[in-house]
């Protein structure tokens, strides 16, 4: 009997210390902790998260609805690779088509309002490689601007519209 009410108390001790060192569960994590802030910092450039899904969701926009040229996150290279050819685009950028997509590239055409035989040009980005290229036609004129000297590989549809483009600057 006297073992029967040792192994009773120890039961009974054993549990009471087992509930007493039950671990706190936290109902909510507070929004001010530094893991939510960052979540809240890369939500605000969709392109920091996932740059392909971003640049793919200008497909059927317009480059100056979007502010592509200006207010894009790859506008800085777009300056930095046409230097001081930049504002020009710009300026001149007046009339349009959409982004398209081919593949893992993306374009888009604009010229100068009224003058596209004089002023135009085809924007290219390479998705998959993370690199722009821009075919600048001025004045029966060509320039190809690369970035990092990449040069995207242009298929089908687009390469037909890309050299008949260079057709007509050569006649």
């Amino acid at each position: 009997m006297n073992g029967r009410i040792t192994y009773i108390s120890f039961v009974l001790l054993t549990s009471l210390i087992f509930v007493s060192c039950k671990k706190e569960i936290i109902k909510s994590v507070p929004t001010t902790d530094s893991t939510s802030i960052k979540t809240e910092a890369l939500k605000t450039d969709s392109s920091v998260i996932n740059p392909t899904d971003s640049l793919y969701s200008l497909v059927d926009k317009s480059v100056i609805g979007t502010h592509f040229l200006t207010k894009s996150s790859l506008s800085p290279r777009l300056k930095k690779l046409l230097g001081t050819d930049y504002d020009q685009m710009v300026k001149d950028w007046n009339t349009e088509t959409p982004f398209e997509k081919q593949e893992n590239v993306l374009h888009a055409w604009g010229c100068k309002q009224h003058d596209c035989s004089t002023y135009s040009y085809d924007l290219f980005i390479d998705v998959k490689n993370n690199k722009i290229n821009v075919y600048k036609f001025s004045e029966s004129k060509l320039t190809v601007f690369k970035e990092d000297n990449f040069d995207i590989e242009i298929k089908d549809g687009f390469l037909k519209d890309l050299n008949t483009k260079k057709e007509n600057i050569k006649g």
